[in-house]
């Protein structure tokens, strides 16, 4: 299965290096171009905000640094169908693998990109790797929907 892409934004470049983190908030390091990871990190999160945490068709979400990736274990419930969704703002591209499953490209370009999981196991292993000069912000986020009829 592929992620299908929704949405259109406009990318922005982010710094050459890493800043420190806290509890997954970006520090705000400057690039030369203005734009801080902050401002990715609110952008991809904005792209996100379909749902509310305190929906309960919501399971989780997070943001990290496109160089640090994602390295996740979601806990479902097995059976049930989700939708992950993944925005990448930066520059470049990700490689999403959920499960065993094969790598989806999703570009760094504030658009969001969308794959079903039905019938899914107990916990839901995402991975999320930059591809070779990327840099920016990557959101993700695990909602529960209804089974197709």
């Amino acid at each position: 299965m592929s992620l299908l892409a929704a949405g259109c934004t406009g990318g922005t470049e982010s710094s050459s290096a890493p800043s420190a983190s806290a509890a997954g908030k970006p520090t705000g390091t400057q690039s030369s171009n203005g734009k801080s990871e902050e401002d990715q990190g609110k952008r991809a999160k904005a792209a996100l905000d379909t749902v509310s945490p305190d929906d309960p068709e919501f399971v989780e979400s997070g943001l990290e640094r496109v160089r640090e990736g994602v390295h996740h274990r979601s806990p479902l419930m097995k059976g049930k169908t989700y939708k992950l969704s993944v925005v990448c703002v930066g520059t470049g591209g990700v490689q999403v693998v959920i499960a065993d499953g094969d790598p989806q490209s999703v570009p760094c370009d504030g658009v969001p990109a969308s794959r079903r999981v039905e019938s899914s196991p107990e916990q839901l292993p995402v991975d999320i790797t930059a591809e070779a000069g990327a840099t920016g912000m990557v959101a993700w986020q695990v909602v529960s929907v209804s089974p197709r009829s």
